[in-house]
């Protein structure tokens, strides 16, 4: 069994996604599709992503590559930040792998520790955001000694 939320704050230029449990090929469209919808509420404009991912089960091939189509889609569309926290070490790998696969070179994913590592994450990339300037992530300057 799976359980999800997809939030928006267009203020706080954020998608705050929750996954839990193990999905399958129902649960993980009904995610993507909401997780798609919370994407386009933001019309392109550069944004920021936390996907909690505490208690998410390994997910199968067809499942995994699903989520990657709907990670694909959002990062196509502004995503600069995914802050990922993950309790399970193989899910944590499976995630980092399929963002990969979906994200040429995946500069936009941080992996962290806590929710409030996680946020503070989010708030810097905040800061970071400018839409006159094209970037496709601004996870380089969020890295100790990495620039900007």
């Amino acid at each position: 069994m799976s359980d999800f939320s997809v939030d928006v704050d267009l203020a706080k230029r954020l998608v705050r996604t929750r996954m839990s449990g193990l999905f399958d090929e129902e649960s993980i469209q009904a995610w993507a599709t909401a997780y798609r919808d919370a994407t386009d509420r933001f019309k392109g404009r550069m944004h920021i992503v936390l996907a909690d991912m505490r208690g998410l089960k390994t997910m199968r091939r067809p499942v995994a590559e699903a989520l990657g189509d709907a990670i694909g889609y959002a990062r196509d569309r502004g995503v600069v930040l995914c802050a990922h926290l993950s309790d399970e070490t193989v899910q944590r790998l499976q995630a980092k792998r399929v963002a990969r696969e979906n994200s040429t070179g995946d500069d936009v994913t941080v992996n962290v520790a806590s929710i409030e590592e996680a946020e503070r994450a989010c708030e810097e990339a905040l800061a970071r955001i400018d839409d006159r300037h094209p970037v496709a992530s601004v996870r380089q300057s969020l890295v100790p000694g990495g620039g900007a």
